[in-house]
């Protein structure tokens, strides 16, 4: 049984909990701050794929996060096509923020996390605004997951890339293809927006607050060739109406299906599986007592 109940990003999720909040009698209720930061040394150059890359602007949007009490492990809470995991959720954060990746300093969620006295081992990322089982998920006002800008210097020529990045998730641009025409509904498109990490070992206790530690750099790790990017007026980057380009010259396109013959194609589809696979070395979730 599930030991605490609090208001869920989608109406599944709500809906799960309310069952098993059912006829609770486990350990107290809790209620702690929450908060996201960047890490130490995010915003100083480092090295990825052969060029000097600085980033001078970072922003990542966190829909919630969910804390279960359960390990993930095969057949168990992430090895299914549904993107409510199973086992007991024991902590978390339903309310959004956009988090300042090239800042230190912790930034508050906008809502108190809540959750009961328990030990949490294995945790779900949220990247979206609202429902994340909606095919699409813009608009005014909706914000992206993630927005990038940066430099990236070739060290043999001293030439600099001035580019710029939009990840967004919806159907049109990273839904996975239906591969069986009788299991349309075996990739949803929530499981592309919502991050599974195990292997934490996490005492909810009264007093407690939440850290959500995230470091972009490691979204770099496979191959982007900065040289060949396509400039920031073309039908590449010009996906997303809500893209912040500044001063680019260049785009990460916002797509993981973009045809192979387009500039910047599997760059594009390189940032956001970098992204979404970084595990802890992109995102570390601590708690801790109040200083």
């Amino acid at each position: 049984m599930s030991r605490w109940r609090g208001a869920a990003v989608t109406s599944v999720l709500g809906a799960a909990l309310a069952v098993a909040c059912t006829g609770s009698t486990g350990d107290a209720l809790i209620t702690f701050p929450a908060y996201a930061a960047g890490a130490s040394g995010a915003a100083s150059p480092f090295s990825a794929n052969g060029y000097t890359v600085q980033l001078t602007y970072a922003h990542m949007w966190i829909g919630a996060i969910y804390v279960n009490e359960a390990p993930a492990q095969t057949g168990s809470t992430f090895d299914t096509p549904a993107c409510i995991a199973t086992g007991i959720y024991c902590a978390q954060v339903p309310n959004g923020l956009e988090v300042d990746l090239l800042d230190t300093t912790p930034q508050p969620f906008p809502g108190q996390g809540n959750g009961s006295a328990d030990l949490g081992q294995s945790w779900q990322l949220y990247l979206v605004q609202g429902d994340v089982n909606a095919p699409d998920n813009t608009g005014f006002g909706v914000p992206n997951t993630a927005d990038l800008q940066g430099t990236a210097t070739n060290p043999s020529t001293g030439q600099v890339v001035r580019w710029a990045a939009t990840v967004t998730i919806n159907a049109s641009n990273r839904g996975k293809p239906v591969q069986e025409a009788g299991q349309p509904g075996l990739n949803p498109i929530c499981l592309e927006r919502i991050i599974n990490f195990s292997g934490i070992n996490i005492p909810f206790a009264p007093g407690g607050q939440l850290l959500l530690t995230i470091d972009p750099r490691t979204w770099f790790t496979l191959p982007i060739d900065f040289s060949s990017l396509p400039a920031v007026d073309s039908p590449q980057c010009s996906l997303d109406q809500t893209s912040i380009y500044g001063s680019a010259d260049v785009c990460i396109p916002d797509s993981s299906d973009l045809s192979g013959a387009m500039a910047g194609s599997q760059d594009g589809a390189n940032l956001f599986t970098s992204l979404s696979t970084s595990g802890t070395a992109g995102f570390n979730l601590t708690y801790s007592e109040k200083p």
